[in-house]
């Protein structure tokens, strides 16, 4: 009699089991796909990248997956389309901007931004108050600029003005983005390098 008792609950036990381990192994795939595909799809670069810029088509044709992208077009701010990207995505940490620029400006949605320009934009203080601990690494994909006094100057009060961490290369020729070496900071502080050695 005892016999016949726990061979009786013994299958149903067993279909308790089975069922348990198959819901458990589902629901465990299921994060890992949910997972992986979010790694997949997202990173922390945002791509910013002018209307006017001439290798536009170039490098939005290279970029890594999952970077989000602004263009930048002459009916808005820039700097505040940048902001509420970076409000509204806290997962972005690396933007990436292609503009153009002279030794001593650089040309964003239409506007020059010069010392002057800098100075009064309001929007680059805004740009401070979402700094939460980490600094934003700005990366800036022009010779031009960097390539002389007056122009690292304009980069580092951009750097004071946003509280970002700007990165340039001294040293570059236009033309040559895949060969930017970053071997100028405005906050000295590691940087990842180009993005297109990601």
């Amino acid at each position: 009699m005892n016999f016949y008792k726990s061979t009786a609950k013994q299958p149903f036990q067993t279909t308790i089991m089975k069922t348990t381990i198959k819901t458990i192994l589902s629901t465990f795939i299921i994060l890992m796909v949910l997972g992986c595909g979010k790694a997949i799809a997202q990173t922390d670069i945002l791509v910013v990248i002018d209307q006017d810029y001439a290798k536009r088509n170039e490098v939005l044709s290279q970029l890594p997956s999952g970077a989000a992208v602004i263009n930048l077009k002459s009916n808005s701010n820039p700097w505040k389309d940048i902001r509420e990207k970076l409000t509204s995505d806290k997962d972005l940490k690396q933007i990436h901007l292609f503009v153009e620029s002279g030794f001593n400006s650089l040309l964003m949605a239409g506007i020059e931004y010069n010392a002057e320009k800098v100075q009064s934009e309001f929007e680059l203080s805004m740009l401070e108050g979402i700094y939460t601990g980490i600094h934003y690494q700005l990366y800036l994909y022009t010779c031009n600029l960097p390539s002389n006094p007056e122009g690292l100057e304009l980069i580092k009060e951009l750097g004071n003005k946003t509280y970002f961490n700007i990165a340039a290369s001294t040293n570059c020729q236009e033309g040559a983005d895949h060969d930017f070496n970053f071997d100028y900071t405005t906050l000295d502080q590691p940087i990842a390098g180009s993005i297109f050695k990601i």
